[in-house]
C-alpha cells in the first residue's frame, strides 16, 4: 500500500460498514414485517402510544389533549386506550416521526429493526470499551446469544417499547466517559428522559455524585443536551409539559410491578406501602453509602450500580425495563479476570434467572417476583466490580 493510499482505507471501511448496517436494517424489517408486525398485528401494543404521538404531530394535533388522543388510537386500528392522553414526553414523539410517517405495520416493522441494530451497536460499544483484546469467538457467541435471548429483549420487542434505545444511551455514555469525550457523553446522558419513569433515582442520586466528584464537563453536556431537547420541544408545542404531567393512573399497578414495591405487596399485603417506603429508603441509603464515601470509584462503577437501585424502586416499572439491566451484566462478563466465573455469571444473571423467573411468574400468575433479577445483577456487580476493583485492573 503506499502512502497515498493509506488514508483512504479509513474512509472506505466506514462506506463499508454503514451500507451493511443499511442492508441488515433493511433486511430485519421485511423480516419483522413478515414474522410479526404485519399490517395490523401491533394496534394494541406499547408501540401505539409511539406512533400514534408521531402520527398526532404530523398532522398538527395536540398529543396531550385528550378529545385528540383516544379517537386518533381508534382510528388507527386500536382498540386498548391505557392512557387519556399521549404518556410520552414530546421530545420522544420527535425521534419517532420518521416511524410515524409510515403505515402502523412496517413502522413497527422498522422500529423493531432499528431496535435490535442498537441493541446489537451498544453491545459492540461496551466490548470496544471494556474489552483489552477481541473475545474469543467461544465467548463472543456466548454474550451474544443471551443477549439477544434475554428476556427483556423478548418481551420489549413483543410489546415495540423503547428501552432498546435506552440500552444504547447508557452504554454509548460509557463508552464516551472511557474515551475521555465527557462533555459529549453529558449530552447524550440527557437523553434517558425520553422514558423517565425508570429514572427516579438514578437522576438525583448520579447526578449528586457527579456533583460531588467535580465533574464538570459531564454536567456542562447533560444540561446542554437537556435544555436544547426542552428548548426544542417547547417550540414545537408550547406549553406541552404541563399538559404532559397530568398523565394519571400509572402508579395504581405499583403492588403488581417487578419491584420492591411489588415486593412489599408479596410480604405484608396491608401495609405494603409502608414497606415499600422503608425497601426505597434502605436501597437508597446502601447505594449512598457506596458511592458517596469511596473516592476510587468512576462513572464505570457508578452509573450502572444507581441504575439497578432506580430500576428497584420506582414505582412503575415492568420486565422490558430489565433490558437495561444488561448493561451491568455485560460489564461483569468483560471484566472479571477469570472467564470461566465471568461465563457462569453470565449464565445466571442473563439467561438462568430471567427465564426462571418467568416460570415462576406463570406458576403464579403473578411477575412481582421477577424483582429477583435486579437484585441478583446488584450483588454481583457489587463483588465483582465495586468490591474487588476490577474494573481498575483492565
Amino acid at each position: 500500500m503506499t502512502t497515498a493510499e493509506a488514508p483512504q482505507t479509513k474512509p472506505q471501511q466506514k462506506s463499508v460498514i454503514i451500507l451493511f448496517v443499511i442492508v441488515i436494517f433493511c433486511l430485519l424489517t421485511w423480516g419483522m414485517y413478515e414474522m410479526l408486525t404485519g399490517p395490523a398485528r401491533y394496534n394494541n401494543r406499547d408501540f401505539m402510544s409511539l406512533f400514534a404521538g408521531g402520527k398526532a404531530l404530523l398532522r398538527g394535533l395536540d398529543p396531550y389533549d385528550p378529545a385528540v388522543w383516544n379517537p386518533l388510537r381508534a382510528e388507527l386500528g386500536s382498540t386498548w386506550m391505557p392512557d387519556d392522553r399521549a404518556p410520552f414526553p414530546l421530545w420522544t414523539l420527535l425521534l419517532v416521526l420518521p416511524f410515524a410517517a409510515l403505515d402502523l405495520g412496517w413502522a413497527a416493522a422498522a422500529w423493531l429493526a432499528f431496535s435490535l441494530c442498537v441493541l446489537g451497536g451498544g453491545l459492540f460499544l461496551l466490548i470496544n470499551a471494556y474489552s483489552t483484546q477481541p473475545l474469543p469467538v467461544a465467548e463472543f457467541a456466548l454474550v451474544a446469544l443471551f443477549t439477544f435471548t434475554y428476556r427483556a429483549v423478548l418481551v420489549s420487542m413483543n410489546n415495540g417499547q423503547i428501552t432498546f434505545l435506552l440500552f444504547f444511551i447508557l452504554a454509548l455514555f460509557l463508552w464516551l466517559v472511557r474515551k475521555e469525550r465527557p462533555f459529549l457523553a453529558g449530552i447524550v446522558l440527557a437523553f434517558i428522559a425520553i422514558k423517565p419513569n425508570a429514572f427516579v433515582l438514578f437522576v438525583p442520586a448520579f447526578g449528586l455524585w457527579l456533583l460531588w466528584r467535580r465533574r464538570w464537563p459531564i454536567l456542562a453536556g447533560a444540561a446542554t443536551g437537556g435544555a436544547t431537547m426542552f428548548v426544542i420541544s417547547w417550540l414545537v408545542l408550547p406549553g406541552w409539559l404541563f399538559e404532559w404531567l397530568n398523565v394519571t393512573g400509572k402508579t395504581e399497578v405499583t403492588a403488581i410491578t417487578p419491584t420492591v414495591w411489588g415486593l412489599a405487596y408479596e410480604i405484608w399485603p396491608a401495609w405494603w406501602p409502608l414497606l415499600g417506603f422503608v425497601f426505597v429508603v434502605g436501597v437508597t441509603a446502601v447505594i449512598g453509602l457506596i458511592i458517596f464515601p469511596n473516592d476510587s470509584l468512576t462513572e464505570t462503577e457508578v452509573m450502572p450500580l444507581v441504575l439497578i437501585g432506580s430500576l428497584l424502586i420506582t414505582p412503575y416499572a415492568w420486565v422490558y425495563e430489565h433490558l437495561m439491566l444488561l448493561v451491568p451484566t455485560i460489564l461483569i462478563f468483560l471484566v472479571v479476570p477469570k472467564r470461566g466465573v465471568a461465563a457462569l455469571v453470565w449464565l445466571l444473571l442473563a439467561f438462568l434467572l430471567p427465564w426462571g423467573t418467568l416460570w415462576l411468574a406463570n406458576l403464579r400468575a403473578s411477575d412481582t417476583l421477577s424483582v429477583i433479577a435486579p437484585l441478583a445483577v446488584a450483588f454481583c456487580y457489587y463483588l465483582f466490580l465495586i468490591a474487588q476493583s476490577s474494573i481498575r485492573q483492565i
